[in-house]
């Protein structure tokens, strides 16, 4: 119950909140711009593959000269198109500020009861784990965000 407590009370806390949306905001900012400049490469890659067609077609380079730099291109797109989903993985995870409210009013509503029922008790613990000596770890349905 206390690290509940002392979670509200860091959630209610003004600058917290403002910390929190700003790394957030920048953090999406900073994953925009790569995925951009990924987009951006990717797009020069297939350009190039393109002229790559046309100096086959013109005579300009061999068959086996046309085949490996086409493998290269194809294996510089393949982990730019591998950095464009992790990028993107890494915005879908960014929803901290969408989120904090939800978590607030919902632990709002924890600590603001006046009957102690076994649905209310259970509810924000994903599980509870006993070690070697009894010492008793819980583990909740939600997290404090962190800073770096």
């Amino acid at each position: 119950m206390y690290d509940i407590r002392k979670l509200v009370q860091e959630i209610d806390k003004e600058h917290y909140l403002n910390e929190l949306e700003a790394k957030s905001k920048k953090s999406k900012k900073d994953i925009q711009q790569k995925m951009d400049k990924i987009n951006k490469q990717i797009e020069v890659l297939k350009t190039r593959k393109k002229k790559f067609i046309n100096m086959l077609a013109d005579e300009k380079i061999k068959h086996d000269e046309y085949l490996e730099m086409v493998e290269d291109n194809n294996n510089e797109l393949a982990q730019l198109v591998e950095k464009k989903n992790e990028m993107l993985s890494m915005l879908e995870s960014e929803q901290v500020i969408d989120n904090i409210d939800k978590l607030k009013q919902e632990l709002l509503q924890f600590l603001n009861f006046n009957e102690l029922t076994p649905a209310i008790l259970h509810h924000p613990i994903n599980r509870i784990d006993v070690k070697e000596g009894g010492t008793r770890v819980i583990n909740y349905r939600f997290a404090a965000p962190t800073f770096e």
